[in-house]
Order: structure tokens, then C-alpha cells, then sequence
């Protein structure tokens, strides 16, 4: 259990960030750099900007832990200007999560729910004139470049599993931890997904997807990490 601040102390950040990049819009990607430990992973959230509770849930976690405690780099907002906007994509349209340069990008569109009630994909986003074509995208790909974490945890909701191709312990555990089911795939295709392109640089990546409406079991759980 990391050590943490006293609730009266959370209403603000204490932790450093670091730039390292800029959105559409112009707004600061920052990550908050690991201060302690070693072989740290990268845990970030925010891709789509309509997906708030992993961010909210990451930054009360974040806010809880005491200073010069946080083990692992952490990105708040891969995408400010959708997280500011309420939209899925960034401020082109473009969804983040399909822009990526993986082998099976594909140009021509992608389609998701407007809402969990939603029968079918029938909303329609562009993945990008190009792959890595968006700021996000390649900023965030050069960050990791220059970091080498030893895995990455990437946040989204609501299908309320963890995905974890490679049935890693850091994937069973954290299954358990979100008491979530541990699936090898989400039941469809991704491509120019950040998953697909981790896969291919043979770094480890597990999706965690929040159920809806339970921001506080996942704050308290993420901070036992």
C-alpha cells in the first residue's frame, strides 16, 4: 500500500508534471514522471475524451498518494482537447485509439455506440489523413520511446474487463484487484488501436475498462497499486 496524504491535503496536485508535447488545440500533454522505484510502467488515460470516470478516478488517486511516492509515469489526458470537448475524438475528429502507425491501420473511418443503450456502431469518426497522423499520437509515441516503461496500463470504460493478450501477473492482479474478468480480447477488431501498436513494439500493455458509476472503488483500488 503506497503511502498517502491526509484526505484535508487532496484538493490539489503535489506532484511535479513534465510536458511532453501539445494537442490540436494547443493544449499541454503532461505526464507525471515516477519519483521512486524502479522498471516503471506507464499507466495513463483520457484516449477518448467522453471516457471521464478513468480520469477523475486516476486524479483523486494521483492526489491521494504523499509526495515523492508515485512509482509508475502517469498520463491524466492523452486527449485534453476531447476530455475538454466531451468527445470521443480529438479536435479533428480523429479517434486517438485508431490513429496509431500499426501494420493493420486503416483509413477509412472508424464507427462506435453514442451511448452504452445503443444497439449499434453507427457514429462516425476519422482515424487520421495518415497514421500517427494527430499531435497526441505521435507526441505520446515519442514519450515512450523515451521512457521505455516495462508495461503499459491504459485506462478506458465501460466494458468492465481487463484485457490482457499475454495473461501477464500484472494483468491477473489486476483483474482481481477491480474484481474484473481477465479477457484475451475485447470481441472485435482494432486496428491502429494503442494496444495493436504495443503489440507490435513488444511492449506489454493491458486494457483496463471501468464499469460505469463506480468512481470510488476504482480510486481506492488504484492506489493500492
Amino acid at each position: 500500500m503506497s503511502e498517502m496524504r491526509p484526505r484535508p491535503e487532496r484538493g490539489q496536485f503535489h506532484l511535479p508534471t513534465e510536458l511532453y508535447g501539445q494537442s490540436v488545440l494547443g493544449a499541454p500533454l503532461l505526464y507525471f514522471p515516477a519519483q521512486t522505484g524502479t522498471h516503471h510502467g506507464l499507466i495513463m488515460a483520457g484516449t477518448h475524451g467522453d471516457e471521464v470516470a478513468a480520469v477523475v478516478a486516476l486524479s483523486c488517486a494521483l492526489r491521494a498518494l504523499a509526495t515523492n511516492s508515485l512509482r509508475h509515469h502517469v498520463i491524466l489526458a492523452v486527449n485534453p482537447d476531447g476530455c475538454q470537448l466531451g468527445t470521443r475524438a480529438n479536435a479533428r475528429g480523429v479517434d486517438l485509439n485508431r490513429n496509431f502507425a500499426t501494420a493493420n491501420w486503416d483509413g477509412s473511418g472508424n464507427v462506435y455506440r453514442w451511448n452504452s443503450a445503443a444497439e449499434k456502431r453507427d457514429v462516425r469518426l476519422s482515424t487520421g489523413d495518415s497514421a500517427a497522423s494527430e499531435p497526441e499520437t505521435s507526441a505520446l509515441c515519442q514519450l515512450l520511446a523515451k521512457l521505455g516503461p516495462t508495461w503499459t496500463v491504459s485506462i478506458h470504460e465501460p466494458l468492465a474487463c481487463v484485457e490482457d493478450p499475454s495473461n501477464s501477473p500484472l494483468g491477473m492482479q489486476l483483474a482481481s484487484d477491480f474484481k474484473l474478468p481477465l479477457v484475451g480480447d475485447v470481441g472485435y477488431q482494432t486496428p491502429g488501436s494503442f494496444g495493436t501498436w504495443c503489440a507490435e513494439q513488444t511492449l506489454p500493455c493491458i486494457t483496463l475498462e471501468f464499469p460505469q458509476y463506480q468512481l470510488m472503488r476504482q480510486v481506492k483500488t488504484i492506489c493500492k497499486r
